[in-house]
């Protein structure tokens, strides 16, 4: 029946009312489509709805852990001011190293490399480092070869005028 109306210029009623019918389906398909895309696709079920709440919460839970975690570990430390930076100094190091207190919000359980600094003769010198925190330890994890990593725990120097 399809070929009979392509060769044609005139439709009968039963013609034109099968190719509104088609049209629509397909305006209809599409409008409903559009419709998923901006909804976001799919309408999502009771038990769908409780699991995504769920791992938003764990995830909350977890990021308010990390954020006491890092309150904790640079609560009522000594502050140095030298050459216009403000640092935290490290115990137990080879030499006195310090760390922006910027660097120390940056943290994380990724490692990342950033410059410790020491004083030289000639003032403040800088030395990168890959450094990383832990979950379960309130100190900084150092490894002073960014090439062969080796980790070493290091704290930082506590307030003792405050106390």
């Amino acid at each position: 029946m399809s070929d009979t109306i392509k060769s044609k210029d005139i439709y009968t009623a039963e013609e034109k009312r099968m190719i509104l019918e088609r049209l629509d389906a397909e305006r209809r398909a599409r409008q409903e489509a559009e419709q998923q895309e901006k909804e976001g696709g799919k309408r999502l079920t009771a038990s769908e709805k409780e699991k995504i709440l769920e791992r938003i919460d764990e995830e909350r839970r977890i990021a308010q852990k990390y954020q006491e975690l890092q309150k904790r570990r640079l609560r009522d430390k000594k502050v140095y001011h030298l050459e216009n930076r403000v640092l935290y100094r490290f115990l137990d190091m080879n030499r006195a190293y310090y760390i922006q207190v910027e660097d120390c919000k940056r943290l994380s359980s990724r490692p990342l490399i950033l410059p410790l600094f020491y004083q030289g003769f000639d003032g403040l010198k800088q030395k990168d480092v890959l450094i990383r925190v832990r979950d379960y330890s309130e100190k900084i994890f150092i490894s002073d070869d960014v090439i062969r990593v080796y980790y070493k725990a290091y704290s930082l120097e506590d307030d003792t005028e405050k106390k």
